[in-house]
């Protein structure tokens, strides 16, 4: 892993988010911190993945810290935390899809329903990461309101 590396992730990992959060008209406010969220969680996952903990705990971890930076600076932003969703592209398993796909086409049934397989443990991870994190912050913030 090399810095040059490092940097090729970070940058296109924040102009995909932004480039995704223009095509569905996101707020342009929420733009440059969509892309700074995406790039954290991008690096995140992609760092825990370099060190060979498995893609599931990536994407979950990664998914996990979107969705919590999504609820900061939705506060920040006075914006839903839902704007920063789409920091979560980057996260997707789109070339895992592609590959089972590709594998049901040319008749590589075990081949396609591994990929199958991973993709739905991917997706089901990003998804659980999310909600957890919003689940934390709903604690936190129970609990903040009953100490005050």
């Amino acid at each position: 892993m090399t810095w040059y590396h490092f940097i090729i992730q970070l940058t296109f990992s924040y102009l995909g988010t932004v480039a995704f959060g223009f095509f569905i008209n996101l707020p342009k406010k929420a733009l440059n911190v969509s892309g700074i969220t995406a790039s954290i969680g991008w690096i995140l996952y992609w760092l825990i993945f370099e060190f060979q903990l498995g893609a599931i705990l990536a994407n979950f971890v990664a998914a996990f810290v979107v969705g919590l930076l999504g609820i900061f600076f939705a506060k920040k932003k006075k914006m839903p935390s839902t704007m920063f969703v789409s920091a979560l592209v980057p996260l997707v398993p789109g070339a895992s899809g592609y590959q089972a796909i590709e594998a049901f086409i040319s008749h590589t049934t075990l081949l396609a329903i591994e990929k199958t397989v991973h993709v739905a443990m991917v997706a089901g991870a990003i998804a659980f990461g999310y909600v957890f994190s919003q689940v934390v912050a709903e604690l936190l913030r129970a609990r903040k309101k009953r100490r005050s």
